[in-house]
């Protein structure tokens, strides 16, 4: 079990770095609306400052939401089920449905980012025209970490088939 707290931990790294990210995104966007309603002068920079820290942020959150069950999700039939048969139904949409596709988008996401980072790909339809390696390395190491997480809850639930009693419930929240 120290393999899931060490990805847990690491999910909730990810979390403070999206704070520091919502931070900027705070900073970025009272310094334009201040730029332009006081002093009307709009910067060039912000709206993709803004979406790329916004999209960022909720990539690399996604694993730590994760970690306390606080997804949205759609279970009112299987939480009529014994604990055993909800983690059964859990394991097999983690390992059969969730990861796969999740896996997939991530390796995606890491050969844009890749391919972005060599080329020097800059936004395409900005008038500040960033480099948007930055943006797709953030969205593949969020999805990365989501991956490594659903990973981890698929193996909790693996144990809870067999040991329901050495995993939380499946529909149980867990504050943080």
């Amino acid at each position: 079990m120290a393999f899931l707290r060490a990805i847990d931990r690491l999910s909730f790294a990810f979390a403070v770095i999206a704070m520091a990210m919502l931070i900027g995104l705070v900073f970025s966007m009272v310094y334009e609306a201040t730029a332009r309603y006081a002093f009307n002068a709009p910067t060039r920079w912000s709206y993709d400052v803004s979406y790329m820290l916004n999209g960022g942020l909720i990539f690399l959150a996604a694993a730590f939401t994760l970690t306390g069950n606080n997804h949205v999700r759609i279970d009112f039939l299987s939480t009529r089920l014994p604990v055993r048969g909800q983690h059964a139904i859990n394991f097999a949409v983690y390992a059969l449905l969730f990861l796969p596709i999740l896996g997939a988008c991530t390796w995606a996401a890491i050969a844009a980012a890749w391919n972005a980072a060599i080329t020097g790909e800059l936004e395409p339809v900005s008038a500040w025209r960033p480099k948007i390696w930055p943006f797709y390395t953030a969205v593949a190491t969020g999805l990365a970490g989501l991956w490594l997480q659903a990973l981890t809850e698929a193996l909790r639930h693996a144990v809870g088939i067999i040991q329901p009693g050495n995993v939380r419930s499946p529909a149980q929240s867990v504050p943080h």
